[in-house]
């Protein structure tokens, strides 16, 4: 009897033991599938915060947007910077010399237009002496190219530019007041943030590729100056390479109204 008593109560001890360690066996699975579920999300999460990031980088590249402008044209070289840019199927902007759209280069101007390309004021004759000497000269100045444009080509730009740009001595004491009346016009100026420095001199294509390549980069939307005249030799034989250096690095083109903010010296007025 004892024996027998003896041997019930050691059976419902282990079983009793195999009952607990069965509880503690299952509590471990569900520990460890609750702990999965966590790593798993924590990963899940985490790969998502990477794609996010990436799209972000991603669509900071693609809204790199460079603005290539040209000054003093049209001259005989023009059409040789429209074909580059065509190759490369590249938007700019051109800035006008008056007293040159005459003759074939008439013509030019138009396939700057037809190309897609923007033409804005820039002056009639280029002449310090002449166009700085009051308000009412530059007004005058700016006035007969833009008559030149409407009579010759049937347009009005949007934009004009300041012969050597708005911070130069000339003009200072006047600058706000003829932007004003421009203004009144529905014309905006322009200025730039980089600068090939090709009209200064007679720079080598390698270095207006280097004073373009020093400062581009500080800048989502450079703004860059470059001139189309017929002594810029160098800056037709520097073009295309820096516009494949600047598509190399993530940038798209496009003429200079396009461009979210005008770029003026010194910031926004």
């Amino acid at each position: 009897m004892k024996e027998r008593q003896k041997k019930s109560w050691r059976e419902r001890t282990n079983q009793a033991v195999c009952l607990v360690m069965l509880c503690m066996v299952l509590m471990g699975m569900l520990f460890a599938k609750k702990e999965t579920v966590g790593i798993s999300s924590v990963i899940n999460d985490s790969e998502s915060q990477k794609k996010g990031e990436n799209k972000e980088d991603s669509n900071s590249q693609e809204q790199k947007v460079a603005y290539l402008t040209f000054d003093d044209g049209p001259s005989v070289l023009t059409k040789e910077y429209l074909k580059i840019l065509k190759e490369e199927d590249v938007q700019a902007t051109f800035f006008l010399i008056g007293q040159q759209i005459e003759g074939e280069l008439v013509d030019v101007v138009r396939q700057e237009i037809e190309d897609g390309h923007e033409v804005g004021l820039h002056t009639y004759c280029h002449v310090a002496d002449k166009i700085y000497c009051s308000k009412e000269s530059y007004c005058e100045d700016l006035e007969k190219t833009k008559q030149c444009l409407e009579t010759k080509l049937g347009i009005t730009p949007k934009l004009f530019r300041f012969p050597w740009g708005s911070a130069n001595a000339y003009v200072r004491s006047y600058k706000e007041s003829v932007v004003e009346e421009m203004e009144k016009e529905g014309i905006g100026y322009v200025d730039w943030n980089v600068s090939g420095e090709d009209s200064v001199g007679c720079p080598s294509a390698d270095s207006i590729l280097r004073n373009v390549r020093k400062d581009y980069g500080k800048y989502d939307d450079p703004v860059i100056l470059l001139h189309d005249s017929a002594t810029c030799k160098s800056t037709l034989e520097a073009l295309r390479p820096l516009i494949q250096e600047l598509k190399a690095n993530g940038y798209s083109f496009q003429a200079l109204s396009a461009r979210e903010t005008p770029c003026h010296f010194g910031g926004s007025r």
